[in-house]
């Protein structure tokens, strides 16, 4: 509709150019052709007005399209400088730390499954919601389609139950019965994901502190850290809003965080990554006892060690032999 408007408004304006200096020029012969007639002075009015009307409305037109389009492009230019200092100084540097925004009500897990490519990593760390059931589909489509998946999910246990305790309407028995069941769900994707598969399913059932919940994607092709954090609170976090935050990848952030440069996605990074090493290291503990360890799910099932890993080039560059 404004696009019709503004057509409108620009074929008016070019009516009036033209439309005035036709007055002018036909209203000026006239006055010539009449001589020295008592209403000649009439003619030359009209005439003479065309002629300002057309030079007017061409000088708004000049100035419009090419000096106050620079005039105004200029000033959104200041504008958007003073207002991001602004605003970035009142968030306490927020978009230097990384940050993007806020989701809606809740996380699009959909939308994100979709923008997944093959060799992506995601890091999620979660207690659980009942609807994460329902998205196990996308996880293996996206496996197959080469992401790389590792999962810290919160077991039946007693601090479990405290979380479950403080989620309105949602009790601790119906907590442990939808754990149960994501679990199988978890467990029957790895059953069917083999080596031809281009990515890997890690998972690790602990029982320590929840933490925050932390959704973490390791983007390959563009070297970029996308992450969502959101909060425990009274509903179950995939109801919750999260928050956005974006950074480039780098392979090395031991040394950051005690810089100036550092920013909320490398120390999310971090996180994830200590607590992915703790469990990691029970297992490697249990190996070596030759105990039973029920609390590692990993497809391909012929990919074991590959599946604990985190990120195999950032493996590589931490490794002793890359030294």
């Amino acid at each position: 509709m404004s696009t019709n408007l503004n057509i409108l408004k620009w074929l008016f304006a070019l009516v009036l150019i033209f439309g005035g200096f036709t007055v002018y020029k036909v209203f000026g012969v006239l006055a010539d052709d009449v001589g020295n007639k008592e209403y000649v002075w009439l003619l030359n009015i009209i005439s003479e007005f065309g002629l300002f009307t057309s030079v007017v409305i061409s000088v708004g037109f000049f100035h419009h399209w090419i000096i106050a389009t620079e005039e105004r492009k200029e000033t959104e230019k200041i504008f958007h400088n003073v207002l991001a200092k602004y605003i970035d100084g009142t968030v306490i540097n927020a978009k230097k730390r990384g940050f993007l925004g806020i989701t809606e009500k809740e996380l699009d897990f959909s939308e994100i499954m979709h923008s997944l490519y093959p060799g992506d990593y995601v890091y999620w760390l979660i207690t659980f919601d009942p609807r994460y059931k329902h998205h196990c589909r996308e996880i293996e489509l996206a496996i197959k389609k080469g992401v790389h998946f590792r999962m810290l999910v919160l077991k039946d246990c007693p601090i479990s139950e405290l979380c479950a305790s403080e989620i309105i309407g949602f009790g601790v028995e119906e907590f442990r019965q939808y754990n149960r069941l994501f679990l199988t769900s978890l467990e029957d994707i790895a059953g069917r994901i083999n080596e031809r598969a281009g990515g890997t399913l890690g998972v690790f059932v602990y029982d320590s502190l929840p933490g925050i919940p932390l959704f973490i994607i390791l983007r390959k092709k563009s070297k970029i850290l996308e992450i969502y954090n959101s909060f425990y609170l009274s509903e179950p976090v995939g109801t919750m809003p999260y928050l956005h935050w974006h950074s480039e990848l780098r392979r090395d952030t031991s040394y950051f965080f005690e810089s100036e440069k550092w920013n909320m996605p490398d120390l999310f990074l971090d996180y994830f990554q200590r607590r992915w090493m703790i469990e990691k290291n029970k297992l490697g503990k249990a190996d070596k006892k030759n105990l039973p360890y029920n609390d590692f799910l990993y497809a391909p099932l012929s990919g074991r060690k590959k599946c604990i890993s985190l990120d195999c080039e950032s493996d590589a560059l931490s490794s002793p032999d890359a030294m």
